[in-house]
């Protein structure tokens, strides 16, 4: 394209100095034209000639797992199979949520064949999906008639997973649990840490739970039981609707609330409970309930490709498929919460479900940096107000609920809250 701009505008150029020259019987002007038709001659001459390029592109990076925060050498290698090319240009602008730290992504020079061009350079990533599939590459020559541009194929993903804390033991209590052992109680009397109550002693029990006090109490032989402790069935649903999030420039309470799912996931999978994940927004993204660590790596990726959106159809909780989620289980979510979300959370309860809500703040988060000018309070007044009615409201449900600043680390609000130490 720019070539043919550039043979327009010289075909044009000479025109006009043949023209006038010969009208105005001008020798100067006429001999002014002849380099102007040399060089476009020989510039047409080459453009008539196959001139595409025959190179070979690869991308490679030095992790393709890593965190939020983390950085990661990208190395482009171009290398000529072809003729000799006076000017090639590669670019490897990287796309949003990649910033650029060291090094530069756009290289240029001249390349001679079966020789080669390196293009080294660092970025730090926040969380997402990166196919890094293509690497633009403009070749032209000295002239500038013959330009050749594409995207190159050369897909290198990069998985930028979220970033957790890890969180103390948090004590849940679901109506039902697993057969498996772990970490939550089951109101029954068994293999446990928490004192359940006592019995009369039966030959086969073990006798370093004989309670001597009662037996000199009593008389009689008595034995100390222990709350049996199992795995139970938990679900993490992550609030991605885009009215609920709020963005305060490029920093979005919805992030915070994926690094807090991403740290509950975690926990309770260490503890050996099967977990789930639905996010909640423009579609319904579910992760299958499971264990263990791969099913962990799943979830991760899952919250590394989560985002915000809107649909008519889940703009409201009430639309949340209960039938995913097993009767009597422990269903944890993680929202800033929208008026009207508080009833179908009560709900949720009195239906037999355990709910825990884990709502940063949009207050904090979105005052933080403003003046507190009076219309600034005024509003800040009012959303407390609101707020606070609908908290009120999920404690009257025995709904647990947390308000969590975001400003400060989740593990020990949590932990001060609803955590026991280990």
């Amino acid at each position: 394209m720019e070539g043919q701009r550039k043979t327009a505008t010289l075909s044009l150029l000479l025109i006009g100095l043949l023209v006038i020259g010969l009208s105005a019987r001008r020798g100067e002007l006429l001999l002014l034209a002849i380099p102007v038709a040399l060089h476009l001659t020989v510039g047409i001459a080459l453009a008539s000639n196959d001139r595409r390029p025959q190179f070979v592109v690869a991308k490679t990076l030095s992790r393709s797992l890593i965190r939020e925060g983390d950085m990661v050498e990208v190395q482009v290698e171009l290398e000529n199979r072809g003729r000799v090319l006076e000017l090639v240009e590669v670019d490897d602008a990287p796309p949003a949520g990649l910033t650029l730290e060291d090094g530069f992504f756009r290289i240029l020079g001249p390349l001679s064949h079966e020789k080669g061009l390196t293009l080294t350079y660092t970025v730090r990533a926040r969380r997402g999906l990166y196919p890094l599939s293509t690497v633009r590459v403009r070749v032209g020559d000295l002239l500038g008639y013959v330009v050749w541009e594409e995207e190159v194929p050369c897909p290198a993903p990069l998985t930028v997973l979220p970033r957790y804390e890890e969180l103390s033991r948090i004590e849940i209590r679901p109506s039902r649990t697993l057969i498996y052992s772990g970490t939550v109680r089951a109101r029954r009397a068994g293999e446990g840490i928490e004192f359940f109550g006592t019995r009369e002693y039966v030959p086969g029990d073990n006798l370093r739970r004989l309670d001597w006090k009662a037996y000199a109490r009593l008389g009689r032989l008595v034995v100390n039981e222990y709350e049996e402790e199992r795995a139970s069935h938990v679900t993490v649903v992550l609030d991605a609707r885009e009215r609920a999030n709020r963005y305060r420039g490029e920093n979005s309470l919805f992030d915070y609330s994926v690094r807090a799912a991403a740290a509950l996931c975690h926990y309770f999978l260490q503890n050996g409970n099967r977990v789930g994940l639905l996010i909640y927004g423009t579609y319904l993204d579910w992760v299958m309930p499971g264990y263990g660590r791969r099913h962990d790596g799943c979830i991760m990726q899952a919250l590394a490709r989560a985002d915000t959106g809107t649909t008519l159809v889940f703009e409201q909780l009430r639309y949340l498929p209960t039938r995913l989620f097993p009767r009597g289980s422990q269903l944890i979510l993680v929202s800033p919460l929208l008026p009207g979300d508080e009833e179908i959370l009560c709900l949720l309860q009195f239906s037999g479900y355990k709910v825990l809500v884990i709502i940063p703040s949009p207050l904090t988060f979105e005052s933080e940096g403003l003046q507190d000018t009076p219309e600034v309070h005024l509003a800040k007044r009012i959303l407390s107000i609101e707020r606070s009615a609908m908290l009120r409201r999920l404690s009257a449900a025995t709904v647990r609920w947390l308000g969590w600043d975001v400003r400060h680390p989740l593990a020990p609000q949590l932990k001060a809250m609803y955590g026991r130490v280990k």
